[in-house]
């Protein structure tokens, strides 16, 4: 028991009585005001909690009785003791109709005092808990009662979605049912139009027709408009003078409280609805905006079930596309035909007026028209009249351009770009905004845009573009696949023609070569010793051409395997070491964090570096470093990822005018070389899907860089 909290009022207008009582119950722990005076006693009572009044009946101005019924009138449940040294049956009676818990007779007994006031307050303390019991129970079965309600309609709205075909009537459903359990006299949803611009009311009640026919809320403005920007649900407490909204929706709703929440499918919102005017009067509550948030989630699945339906049979005449493209695509023999096929397929979906095929060079950042295809509706033509596809490819260069900042997975930025260039272009018409450029890659790069367009001023819907970006890619990686097996076979046929003829070719070369030799023999002081010179050159140059046909065409040859690459740069060096030695060469390598394993042909990459290894000894004829740097990184004009082996010497360096043929066949600084080593570098490091990068100070050194795809 909490004494502390126990309020108990003494009246008596005996001084002495009320110092005894006073101490006798504050000595208990009690909460005790004492008052000589009835009427300061009752503001008292009127003015703060009391849990008890003891009083005498017998008093000036105001009796005992008197008083009691005025405790009464503030709180029935107040237990009232009653004092008298007049005690008589019918006080007695008259007290404990009137509502008194006890009667008392002067002189007061404290025992039995402090055992009734015991009892008054366990009474008390009884009185209140049972109070606020009943209380408790009111407010949990209205708040149960109004569940219940919602339930009813959330189940209703979720009932309805599955029974009703036509959209509007069942987001009219929604909004009687939202506006129902909210308590709302005015309810529209709001969805927005195609472009994502507009908001217009698609259900309401409480708004009159022309309102809902000609509302056309921009994003962004209005409390709806505000709603669809942010996705988040609000309330306003009153339209009228909230500062973010004052007056601007006056019109429909008046000065009145109003909820807005979001209609969110995966994170995008499609619309809003709304609910005011409360008819109650009062401000909508926390839980109102959370259940119309509720039903904002059905009438957002009502939509997106109705637009599912419409994706679902668009998607079938996407299939049917894709493997039309697909069956199509092993007859056709040239790149016209492969667009003509792509744009006749696209077109069954969306309206395509015309197409762009562009080349892309990396090096120059130029896109270069390779061909061009329109309809009669729309002609390829300037404002001049000038036919496109007369002019002269370079005349619609786009350059430059820079792809570092773009990212090529987003169809809307390259568009736009892709755009602003063949507007700024005098040889071609401005696009209108159904326009897009799908990027086409190769090896993870940029290789071609195609671009579709038609004379609308209606964007393309990124479902268009999504189909046309799959259509296109999908097509031209098959197109590829079908010209790559077309080149295996004729690569593999020239192979067995260029096999024999090679082996042919030997037995001529060896008897002209022999002749040589005895003619040689009976020459060797006369002036057509020079000439045999030259024609013996020529025959071994004949030779070696024989033995790079003989190489193209043995299949073993390019055959490949998953290797580090560690190991061929360690099996290189130590076929040139006892070279390095005697050079006074030191040999050392240094790799970075990566994985080093790659599909390459073994002998053709040592057959690579021992040519680098061997062109980096001769340049050091007086000893020096020789260095394999292995690291991570990207290529010039490239925009992924490559392993890079360095090879660097401190050589002689090459000439500055030279650096530009080193790699050219039969090209040769010196004496004794053939022009072929880097030759054969370079068609190996290609015929790898890699790249060369050579970098060289005359007189310093030399560093040649090999760049090979990451294996996944």
């Amino acid at each position: 028991m909490n004494q502390a909290a126990d309020k108990i009022i003494i009246v008596d207008d005996e001084k002495g009585m009320c110092d005894s009582l006073f101490k006798l119950l504050t000595d208990d722990g009690y909460l005790v005001e004492a008052f000589q005076e009835a009427p300061r006693a009752v503001e008292a009572i009127r003015g703060g909690k009391v849990d008890l009044v003891i009083t005498d009946i017998k008093m000036p101005q105001l009796n005992g009785m008197d008083l009691m019924k005025l405790v009464k009138e503030v709180d029935e449940e107040i237990p009232v003791i009653l004092m008298t040294g007049y005690a008589s049956l019918d006080s007695a009676v008259e007290a404990v109709s009137r509502g008194a818990y006890d009667y008392l007779m002067k002189p007061i007994e404290f025992a039995n005092l402090v055992m009734a006031v015991k009892r008054a307050l366990e009474r008390r303390r009884a009185a209140l808990d049972r109070r606020q019991l009943l209380e408790q129970l009111k407010i949990a079965t209205l708040l149960q009662e109004r569940r219940i309600n919602e339930l009813n309609a959330l189940y209703e709205a979720g009932k309805s979605i599955g029974s009703t075909a036509n959209v509007k009537e069942l987001l009219r459903q929604i909004v009687v049912l939202a506006s129902s359990v909210t308590e709302a006299k005015v309810g529209s949803i709001m969805l927005l139009d195609e472009k994502d611009e507009c908001l217009t009311i698609e259900a309401a009640i409480g708004l009159e027709p022309e309102v809902v026919e000609k509302t056309c809320l921009p994003v962004g403005t209005s409390i709806a408009g505000f709603v669809a920007q942010t996705a988040q649900p609000i309330i306003v407490e009153d339209v009228e003078r909230d500062p973010r909204f004052q007056r601007i929706n006056r019109e429909r709703y008046g000065a009145a409280s109003l909820l807005c929440a979001p209609l969110t499918i995966k994170n995008r919102v499609i619309g809003v609805i709304n609910m005011a005017n409360k008819e109650s009067g009062r401000p909508f509550t926390e839980n109102d905006l959370k259940l119309l948030t509720t039903f904002a989630s059905q009438a957002a699945v009502a939509v997106d079930d109705a637009n599912q339906f419409e994706k679902n049979r668009r998607r079938l005449i996407e299939f049917e596309v894709l493997h039309e493209v697909a069956g199509e695509l092993p007859q056709i023999k040239s790149l016209n035909a492969f667009r003509g096929i792509l744009i006749d397929k696209i077109k069954r979906v969306f309206p395509v007026g015309y197409s762009l095929w562009f080349n892309w060079d990396s090096t120059g950042h130029t896109l270069t028209l390779e061909g061009a295809s329109g309809t009669d509706d729309i002609p390829l033509t300037d404002s001049g009249g000038i036919d496109l596809g007369k002019i002269a490819r370079e005349s619609i260069s786009l350059s430059p351009i820079s792809l570092d900042e773009l990212d090529l997975h987003n169809i809307v930025e390259m568009s736009d770009l892709i755009r602003g260039k063949l507007a700024d272009n005098e040889h071609f018409p401005t696009p209108k905004r159904a326009f897009m450029a799908i990027p086409i890659l190769k090896y993870s790069e940029l290789a071609h845009v195609f671009c579709l367009g038609s004379d609308s001023d209606r964007s393309y819907s990124p479902d268009d573009i999504s189909l046309a970006r799959l259509v296109i890619s999908q097509a031209a990686l098959l197109f590829e696949k079908e010209k790559s097996l077309l080149n295996a076979t004729r690569l593999l046929t020239m192979g067995n023609m260029i096999s024999e003829i090679s082996h042919d070719l030997r037995k001529p070369l060896t008897s002209i070569k022999g002749g040589l030799q005895i003619i040689k023999q009976r020459w060797s002081e006369t002036a057509g010793a020079d000439l045999v010179k030259m024609v013996e050159d020529e025959i071994y140059r004949m030779n070696e051409l024989v033995g790079e046909l003989v190489d193209f065409s043995n299949p073993n040859k390019y055959q490949t395997e998953k290797i580090d690459l560690r190991q061929l740069v360690q099996r290189a060096a130590e076929l040139v070491g006892p070279d390095m030695y005697k050079r006074k060469v030191q040999f050392d390598t240094e790799y970075g964090q990566a994985n080093w394993e790659i599909i390459v042909n073994k002998n053709q990459i040592i057959e690579t570096l021992l040519n680098l290894f061997i062109n980096a000894l001769d340049a050091m004829p007086d000893g020096g470093r020789l260095s394999v740097l292995g690291t991570i990184e990207k290529p010039e004009h490239k925009k992924i990822n490559y392993l890079a082996l360095k090879v660097s010497d401190t050589g002689v360096g090459i000439k500055e005018e030279n650096l530009s043929r080193i790699f050219d066949r039969y090209y040769t600084s010196k004496e004794t070389g053939t022009g072929l080593g880097l030759a054969v570098v370079e068609r190996i490091v290609s015929a790898h899907s890699g790249t060369l990068r050579v970098e060289s100070v005359e007189g310093v050194g030399t560093i040649f860089t090999l760049y090979f795809p990451l294996t996944v």
